[in-house]
């Protein structure tokens, strides 16, 4: 009844044992097709995407596979690496498509590679107000120099530096002679500037006395200059009151001269008439003078007759004129002599036509 019981416990603990492993790989085998879904989904092997292209100078540095970053996080990778025809390298990305749509039509891609650690293509959405096209999705493209460029460049630069210093430290060190001379000279050199240092603080102090004299000398000019000045304003308001009387002058002369206008302007107005009736004078003193001009033709011819008869007469009326004149009555009773009529030329037309009053 024990020899039963022996030869099945070793078959127990081998299909136990059995179960055990074949639960242990079932477990590592969910747990790979796990880390697979989480590998391929990190990778956005299970979300849509969408591809982008630039083209590069070089392939260098660039494989399929390569991260692509955007803002710093993973948002595809490299698809393919083709040479184009014209020798230019075409590169497609595969970028998730909710961060392909934020891209504008200046996005840039920029390669680079920081030292120790795998390559990295940055997306830059840019700044245009324009979308990524769909159908010609192409990204301008840049490399950032690596710290091992940037060492080379800057070594390749360094070089002829630290040469031309090499040159110089071998000039200097077989010059040293001159150096020490230069040094000497530069010390004595250094002596006279203190020398001529101190003169110039002596030379300073003496102008500082003497710029404190003439600022007292100014001082006083200057009360000087403002007494003249206040003189030159008292000139000026009194040449200021001249001015204002000259304009009230020139006002009053304004006023005269309108009303010289004015007048002028009367006379102008009244001038034709005037000429008018000295037009008219002048015709009725010409009829006058031919009038008077035939009376004196027409005398003229009994005027001797007259005058030779008229001889005795005029004697006798003087004499008796002259007799009757002396007597005291009638002396008295006579006018004053009348005034004599004006020549013919004489523009008194008045005169001409009406004889004096006696």
């Amino acid at each position: 009844m024990d020899e039963p019981a022996v030869s099945t416990t070793p078959a127990v603990k081998k299909e136990s044992i059995r179960r055990q492993v074949l639960a242990v790989l079932a477990l590592g085998a969910v747990l790979a097709i796990l880390l697979a879904g989480a590998i391929a989904q990190r990778h956005g092997m299970f979300a849509r995407t969408a591809e982008v292209y630039f083209l590069a100078d070089s392939a260098a540095g660039i494989a399929p596979g390569l991260s692509v970053r955007l803002s710093g996080f993973r948002v595809g990778s490299v698809t393919s690496v083709v040479l184009q025809p014209d020798l230019k390298v075409r590169v497609t990305l595969k970028v998730e498509e909710d961060r392909a749509v934020v891209l504008r039509s200046d996005a840039h891609a920029e390669w680079f590679k920081e030292q120790l650690q795998a390559a990295v293509i940055d997306l830059q959405p840019g700044t245009s107000a324009q979308l990524l096209s769909r159908t010609d999705p192409r990204l301008t493209h840049s490399r950032r120099r690596t710290l091992t460029e940037v060492a080379n460049d800057l070594r390749t630069r360094l070089a002829p530096i630290l040469d031309d210093m090499k040159q110089l430290s071998g000039t200097a060190a077989g010059s040293k002679g001159d150096i020490a001379a230069l040094l000497a000279n530069a010390n004595v050199a250094s002596q006279e500037l203190a020398g001529a240092a101190q003169e110039l603080r002596a030379l300073s102090s003496n102008a500082k006395t003497r710029i404190a004299t003439l600022g007292g000398q100014a001082q006083g000019a200057l009360g000087q200059a403002q007494g003249a000045l206040a003189q030159v304003q008292g000139a000026l308001g009194q040449m200021q009151g001249a001015l204002t009387q000259a304009n009230q002058t020139l006002l009053r002369v304004d006023t005269l001269v309108g009303q010289a206008d004015k007048g002028l302007a009367n006379v102008n107005d009244k001038l034709p008439a005037l000429l008018e009736r000295t037009g008219d004078t002048l015709e009725q003193l010409n009829a006058v003078a031919r009038d008077v001009r035939a009376v004196s033709g027409a005398a003229s011819a009994a005027l001797p007759n007259m005058m030779r008869n008229a001889g005795p007469i005029v004697d006798d009326a003087r004499d008796m004129m002259s007799g009757v004149k002396t007597s005291w009555p009638v002396r008295n009773m006579l006018a004053p002599p009348p005034a004599t009529l004006l020549p013919i030329d004489s523009h008194d037309a008045a005169a001409l036509r009406e004889p004096a009053k006696r």
